[in-house]
């Protein structure tokens, strides 16, 4: 299925155009304290986003991999990017987000991802959600308790491509 686009009270949640590429890097991609515990590293290279931006195009019509651009309504401005996917590895959907810094402490993240999770369930039929971050990363984990995910373990989290080894916590949300 086609990523669609969503809608909440303040925000717009549609597929990456190749027109985000520079506000994607100014937003989040150059930002170090935002991928601080992401598993990208930030860069001061816009042609690595726009390669990114590309990337994302080319997987647009998959069944495994659903990524939002997240914008404001009321401005326009894009905010950060959510993700469901099927990660290889555990063989289930994972969710994943981030935002740029402009953007953290208005909810933001827990309103777009309360719709990414109701088109999971109601359109796509995925039955569970797993998802992590690094221990460090608090606000990470309250956002997915507010989502409904329930604790399973604690787990090596790697970011960075690496260059970070943190300790995580992994959590699953039964849909």
């Amino acid at each position: 299925m086609k990523t669609p686009t969503l809608e909440t009270d303040r925000l717009i949640l549609r597929p990456f155009c190749m027109e985000d590429a520079q506000e994607v890097f100014e937003c989040w991609e150059s930002d170090p304290e935002v991928a601080k515990y992401m598993f990208w590293t930030s860069h001061n290279d816009i042609n690595k986003t726009v390669n990114w931006v590309k990337k994302e195009l080319s997987k647009i019509d998959s069944d495994d991999w659903y990524r939002w651009a997240i914008l404001s309504k009321e401005t326009g401005n894009l905010l950060g990017t959510g993700l469901i996917y099927v990660e290889e590895e555990y063989g289930k959907f994972e969710m994943a987000y981030n935002f740029g810094k402009k953007a953290w402490g208005f909810g933001y993240t827990t309103e777009a991802m309360q719709e990414v999770i109701k088109v999971a369930k109601e359109e796509l039929g995925i039955k569970e959600i797993m998802g992590r971050h690094a221990k460090e990363n608090h606000i990470s984990g309250k956002i997915l308790k507010k989502l409904g995910f329930a604790y399973i373990k604690d787990i090596p989290y790697e970011c960075n491509r690496g260059g970070n080894i943190y300790e995580g916590k992994e959590y699953i949300l039964k849909l």
